[in-house]
């Protein structure tokens, strides 16, 4: 479901924090819910760590069944904020998600920020080749693209930004048609 990252932070599980298993409603709030399908999603230590088992009462964006893309705006320095052309609603959705699972914290913003450096550095130099992509930028999008390459907010953000917002939608379906 999520190519091996977590739900929330796009982190690689394993790599960064081990991976557990996040209730999105607690089992604390609702033990009814505590092994439906649909409540459980793969996370990283960390953002299940935050989380807790606070009552979010459905502020918590929900990875699975509705696209978070849209809701985080992400900084040239890797930090992330809600989207400022969401409305108030959704707004306060993405501030409680960013708030709840921590996903501003500064390993995150780091590993956001380099991401963000190599897509506009790959922009760069695939904006100077005239002929097409050569071998080097060949394998660097499919590595970039690959639905298991960590932080894909970040690499569609930056191509959308960067010019390329056919690429960002082309990551997207290459994403949708993987799964």
């Amino acid at each position: 479901m999520t190519w091996g990252k977590c739900a929330f932070c796009e982190g690689l599980l394993g790599s960064q924090a081990y991976p557990q298993i996040e209730h999105y409603v607690s089992r604390k709030i609702d033990p009814d819910r505590a092994f439906e399908w649909t409540n459980l999603l793969p996370v990283c230590q960390v953002c299940n760590t935050s989380k807790g088992h606070a009552d979010h009462q459905g502020s918590l964006l929900k990875p699975d069944s509705e696209d978070p893309e849209p809701f985080f705006w992400i900084s040239p320095e890797g930090g992330i904020t809600p989207h400022p052309g969401r409305n108030a609603e959704d707004a306060l959705r993405a501030s409680e998600t960013i708030r709840l699972c921590n996903l501003d914290r500064g390993e995150l913003r780091e590993n956001r920020q380099a991401i963000a450096n190599r897509v506009r550095r790959w922009l760069e130099r695939t904006s100077r080749l005239a002929g097409g992509l050569e071998e080097l930028e060949r394998e660097e999008w499919d590595e970039l693209s690959d639905p298991r390459h960590s932080h894909k907010i970040v690499v569609r953000h930056v191509l959308t930004l960067g010019n390329s917002p056919e690429l960002a939608t082309r990551d997207r379906k290459l994403f949708q048609r993987r799964r």
